[in-house]
């Protein structure tokens, strides 16, 4: 093993980073552990349960409305109650992973969501038990996805994070569009209308039965072992952002602080009319393709489309960002060249070119795709020092409903099942309208990476030793951030004071003993997630 901390540190030239102080911190070097990998599988697999459920029901409506003898709005309403419960419960799940860790929230989640596609298997009692196994799936989504940035943060290097927030993205929308699929593939060869024979309805009931115990075995084959193995955080640090600063902002000023944050609400709207539009356009898309005559397994085959360029791009976009550094003009680019690519769909479907329609869809998930996680991460270092999983559920939540709005505006313009080619592209300039405003709200907007700014403030980790890791949510003085020229703040991904010292091999933790009061810094935080992160690192 290559003694690290014998070698020269970068910011040895720093005399505020590199002061005396800070040299038993430096030399201690930051580990990565192989079960990072083991805990980012099973948190991704935690998002596709949680998220691949929320439409179940509605690509097959109709038939379900028949067999069950429920309306469509009914039945439709399952999904509705399943976006709403982030919004209500972004903040109590943001206080969670504040105060218990992001171990803590995750299991919650995943056992609601468990609880949630098990009730939904008692349909033949009551539709009631799908509407309430939706929205217990729908409390555990902000439980699950506003942990992202956390679980990044606690087990992996600054310098992978844009990667791992692109593909942690990527997995829900890949998740939700394959809710959209699989439903109707289970109904394949089964026709169902208000003429439809007993024996016809009865096999429908059997097949919609097959897909929800399907859902729920597959959900608890995943979950039940994230409960048993998914820890908070590694025994020691992957890098300096996991320590953080030392002093507790309350759970009411946190949210305070955010929502008094200018540069962050133009974020915040930047998002919200970005993705949302996005989602609202997914709904729409069915009345807009309608005139010309496409149908279900033709709108099928575009959702897929907007995936495989969002996978594309998800090993494109990171690269870019590492080299360049810098948000706005990614996402500027990005959301400039989605507007082209709709007006781009639009044409072909004028011209009945599916083969363009294709291309333009998959060029689609190719640009829009990749800005969601650079605006989370964005958001995620304005507020900094706050948590940062009060940006991700804001931004989600802001998303889910701008998206419900975005999309009733339009379903009304496009005169819904009466539209003509002509309320279509009405829809499409709504929406691209929408994505100018997202460009809008950030173009005059300055980047700042409070985190690097923050991390040259700190003076002595000596006055940390004694402290449990990590305090809820944490702040020096507000004042300090005015003592950094944000274009004098070196970017973090070229600050590589802390993976230079990066040790990937969880072995060689007893060779470190005489580093041990630093390490203490770190363990005594482990109890905030449960008591999980220090227990079997070994």
């Amino acid at each position: 093993m290559k003694n690290y901390s014998s070698e020269q540190n970068p910011d040895q030239s720093d005399p505020i980073n590199y002061s005396n102080d800070l040299k038993s911190s430096v030399q201690q070097g930051y580990r990565l552990y192989q079960k990072r990998f083991a805990i980012l599988f099973l948190f991704t697999m935690a998002e596709l349960c949680n998220t691949a459920v929320y439409a179940t029901c509605n690509p097959i409506a109709v038939e379900l409305s028949y067999i069950y003898g429920e309306d469509t709005s009914i039945i439709t309403l399952s999904a509705t109650l399943y976006l709403f419960m982030h919004p209500l419960f972004t903040f109590p799940a943001s206080y969670l992973i504040m105060y218990k860790g992001s171990s803590m929230s995750v299991k919650i989640g995943a056992i609601l969501t468990l609880l949630g596609v098990f009730s939904r298997c008692l349909v033949r009692q009551s539709f009631i038990y799908v509407l309430i196994g939706q929205t217990l799936c729908g409390i555990a989504r902000p439980l699950i996805l506003n942990a992202q940035a956390s679980v990044a943060v606690e087990w992996f290097p600054t310098n992978q994070r844009t990667k791992l927030m692109t593909m942690l993205n990527f997995i829900v929308t890949f998740s939700g569009i394959l809710g959209y699929i699989i439903p109707p593939i289970f109904f394949a060869g089964v026709t169902i209308n208000e003429n439809t024979p007993k024996d016809v309805l009865d096999t429908g009931d059997q097949r919609f039965m097959y897909l929800l115990f399907s859902e729920a075995v597959f959900s608890a084959v995943f979950l039940i072992p994230l409960l048993i193995f998914f820890e908070t955080k590694p025994k020691s640090p992957p890098s300096a952002a996991a320590k953080g600063p030392t002093q507790v902002i309350s759970f009411t000023d946190s949210i305070c602080q955010m929502l008094k944050d200018i540069k962050f609400i133009q974020i915040f709207l930047s998002f919200t009319l970005f993705y949302g539009s996005y989602k609202g356009y997914g709904v729409a898309l069915v009345y807009i393709l309608k005139p010309y005559g496409y149908g279900k397994s033709d709108i099928a085959i575009l959702s897929v489309m907007p995936v495989i360029g969002g996978f594309l791009s998800s090993l494109i976009i990171p690269t870019i960002y590492k080299s360049w550094g810098r948000y706005k003009p990614i996402i500027i680019i990005l959301e400039f060249c989605t507007i082209f690519t709709f007006y781009g769909f639009l044409w072909g479907c004028y011209l009945q070119n599916y083969v363009m329609m294709l291309a333009m869809a998959t060029l689609q998930g190719f640009f829009i795709l990749p800005a969601i996680p650079l605006l989370l991460e964005w958001g995620c270092e304005q507020i900094y020092p706050l948590n940062d999983s009060f940006c991700i559920g804001l931004q989600y939540s802001g998303a889910t409903m701008g998206s419900s709005f975005i999309a009733q505006i339009v379903s009304m313009v496009i005169h819904g099942k009466d539209a003509t080619k002509f309320d279509g592209f009405m829809g499409i300039t709504i929406i691209c309208s929408l994505y100018t405003l997202a460009i809008l709200s950030i173009l005059f907007l300055k980047e700042v990476k409070h985190k690097l700014a923050l991390k040259k403030s700190f003076v002595s980790p000596s006055d940390q030793i004694d402290q449990s890791f990590p305090h809820p949510y944490t702040e020096v003085n507000p004042h300090d951030l005015g003592l950094f020229d944000p274009d004098k703040v070196q970017d973090e991904d070229d600050d590589t004071g802390g993976d230079d010292n990066l040790i990937d091999d969880e072995k060689n933790d007893h060779n470190q003993n005489n580093n041990h009061s630093n390490h203490r810094s770190y363990q005594g935080g482990n109890s905030f997630g449960g008591g999980t992160g220090g227990g079997n690192d070994d």
